[in-house]
């Protein structure tokens, strides 16, 4: 429901792209092959959406509760990208991917693209997590308005218990530990020895449970915008006020973002004053169609669309331009930006999102943890509570006593984090890397959320899973990365951004 996607907007990975699969029946050439191995996983050619040549898909069923294997199963879906070498490593990469709630297939075009490096000796391997894709995906039917006329605080009890009654499973199964053993028994159905696994966001924390629930399976990690177990997800702002801060620096720094923009922050807090006290409701023209639309923002609205910002170093650099327009009256600057997220929720499967962040999460969030939180000045309590207001509704499970416990392990580990991240900050990756001693963390100065995306760390990837020596890992590249400007007006001028102005919120 497009109301549930509107409070879930901006979690830890919330953009996806769609992929589907078309199977053939031409067997895989993968490393993987091994004869004998038990379960297997029989793979077939298939066209995958935005992939001009074949791939290996296939399904492996596994037992919707582990504890009952005789049980209830449901189907995993698996893709393979084959190393384009032809005496390829043995050691293939497993992609773990965000939300919760992203499915590894429908985002294979792009990563195969980013990893091409990784793929000339190695497979890659693509597995829909459970409650996402083609593995008993948890949809919640889209039949509200559009997302210009919904308020995200016109939260409805209903809309939760319809989702939920539309789940035919037991979503105490639909877990990050259960999703590993899933994982790792497709290792073993494709007889992999041992993999690399790379996890981005909450596909880090995934990874980071794999570490500990499965060591001996693991060649090596990689881990990009790192989310701790230890960690609680839900109440986040703190971390985007600390992306906010750095902001406000930047331009007060830029000599024409700061004459251009002198009241930034007053204008940011000004608007949400006045949408807190009440919401705006006007007609506005589509800014695709040009037909008039009705618009209606509330101040939660407001504070998901600016920190979504946050997530990408281009749309960040709109951000000043788009806050003083609206404080003007001229929202077509934020309309605009929210014609490019209109379907980026579209890929989370945000019946796995609550029932995760709801159940692993929300329940460790302490008084002093949320009033700590509260106190931000970019958001206050509204991240907690889109997930508290939902939460109080959803079925409950209990998460193993030590999951939110540091994971130790002397598994090698590559940790990677953008100084400019509003969700997962340096700070999380230094954490995680406390129980990790065979690890090293790189942070990219001018980099957001997710590194891949936006810099030279798949390079980095690919050269450090050669030998697993850090030292082979070049990481001057990130450096490189320019430091964003900021949009002045419609006429498309930029702010030169003040060298090395980047610097950690206090």
């Amino acid at each position: 429901m497009k109301r549930l996607h509107s409070l879930l907007t901006g979690t830890l990975l919330s953009s996806a792209m769609f992929t589907g699969a078309l199977a053939t029946s031409v067997m895989s050439h993968s490393a993987v092959a091994a004869q004998g191995t038990t379960p297997t996983l029989k793979l077939d050619s298939c066209f995958v959406a935005g992939v001009t040549k074949q791939l290996q898909c296939g399904t492996l069923a596994v037992p919707e509760n582990w504890q009952a294997p005789s049980d209830k199963t449901l189907d995993l879906n698996v893709i393979v990208a084959n190393a384009v070498s032809q005496s390829p490593k043995s050691d293939p990469l497993f992609l773990l991917m965000g939300g919760p709630g992203q499915a590894s297939s429908e985002l294979v075009a792009g990563l195969l693209k980013i990893f091409r490096s990784v793929r000339e000796d190695r497979d890659l391997v693509f597995i829909d997590q459970r409650g996402t894709g083609k593995s008993s995906a948890l949809v919640c039917d889209e039949e509200d308005g559009d997302i210009y006329e919904v308020l995200s605080s016109d939260f409805n009890v209903d809309d939760v218990k319809k989702c939920i009654a539309s789940f035919d499973v037991d979503l105490s199964q639909y877990n990050t530990n259960n999703a590993i053993l899933d994982f790792d028994a497709v290792r073993e159905a494709l007889g992999y020895q041992q993999i690399n696994l790379y996890g981005i966001s909450y596909g880090s924390r995934a990874a980071m449970v794999y570490m500990r629930e499965k060591p001996a399976a693991l060649r090596s990690v990689i881990l990009d915008g790192v989310v701790p177990p230890q960690v609680v997800v839900g109440p986040m702002g703190i971390e985007a006020e600390r992306a906010f801060d750095i902001m406000i620096e930047q331009c007060s720094q830029s000599e024409a973002c700061a004459k251009q923009f002198p009241n930034f922050l007053g204008d940011y807090q000004k608007i949400r004053a006045q949408l807190e006290q009440a919401p705006i409701k006007t007609m506005i023209d589509h800014p695709v169609t040009d037909k008039p639309i009705a618009l209606n923002i509330d101040s939660k609205k407001f504070i998901n669309q600016i920190r979504n910002m946050f997530y990408s170093v281009g749309m960040r650099e709109l951000v000043p331009y788009v806050v003083s327009e609206f404080s003007k009256g001229n929202y077509k600057p934020f309309v605009g930006m929210m014609s490019q997220s209109e379907d980026s929720t579209g890929g989370m499967y945000v019946g796995l999102t609550f029932n995760i962040l709801c159940n692993e999460d929300i329940p460790r969030a302490s008084r002093d943890l949320l009033a700590k939180d509260s106190a931000n000045r970019f958001s206050g309590a509204h991240t907690f509570e889109v997930f508290s207001s939902i939460c109080e509704h959803w079925p409950t499970f209990d998460a193993p006593e030590n999951f939110g416990d540091k994971v130790t392990s002397d598994i090698p580990t590559m940790l990677l984090s953008g100084e400019l991240d509003p969700v997962t900050p340096p700070a999380w990756g230094s954490l995680a890397a406390e129980g990790l001693s065979n690890s090293k963390h790189y942070i990219a100065k001018n980099a957001g959320h997710g590194l891949i995306t936006q810099s030279c760390a798949a390079n980095m990837i690919s050269e450090y899973l050669e030998n697993l020596n850090f030292d082979d890992v070049n990481s001057a590249c990130l450096d490189k990365q320019p430091l964003p400007g900021f949009l002045l007006n419609n006429n498309s001028n930029m702010a030169v951004p003040a060298k090395d102005s980047a610097k950690e919120a206090k």
